[in-house]
């Protein structure tokens, strides 16, 4: 399982990256695979590269439908803009895992995503994340 996390957790920094550059994410894709310091090629190397690559690549083919989705969610006084960078990118994949990896178990993308989410927020933020994956799950995965 860490494989898989690590690569969401690769997946989260790249789509980061992707949205706040907005610079074509097959180089962005590039650049990461080429990012060649001693740490980080350990870490690089234990994580499922078929996930990574499907899950970026659907996030920046999906990117309209997949915001759509969670403006859809939000309260009235937020919008899509005003959620942080990181935690659009999070939402983003997990969305995505949920719309398109049905062989993936809703609780188990939802647990992957709000633990990944633990390691940049405090709790009422992961709490956040929560609440619109779960609302989304019930949508997505009817």
């Amino acid at each position: 399982m860490k494989v898989k996390r690590n690569a969401r957790l690769a997946a989260v920094q790249v789509i980061f990256q992707y949205y706040f550059s907005k610079a074509d994410i097959e180089n962005i894709v590039e650049e990461y695979h080429s990012f060649d310091f001693d740490h980080f090629q350990k870490k690089k190397s234990n994580y499922d590269k078929k996930l990574f690559t499907k899950i970026v690549s659907g996030v920046s083919k999906n990117e309209m439908n997949i915001r759509t989705l969670v403006e859809n969610n939000l309260s009235d006084n937020w919008n899509y803009e005003r959620i942080d960078p990181t935690m659009r990118s999070i939402l983003s994949l997990a969305v995505y895992e949920l719309s398109f990896c049905a062989k993936t178990p809703h609780k188990v993308i939802i647990d992957e995503y709000v633990t990944i989410a633990g390691f940049f927020f405090n709790k009422l933020n992961t709490g956040f994340i929560n609440g619109i994956l779960d609302n989304l799950s019930k949508k997505i995965r009817k």
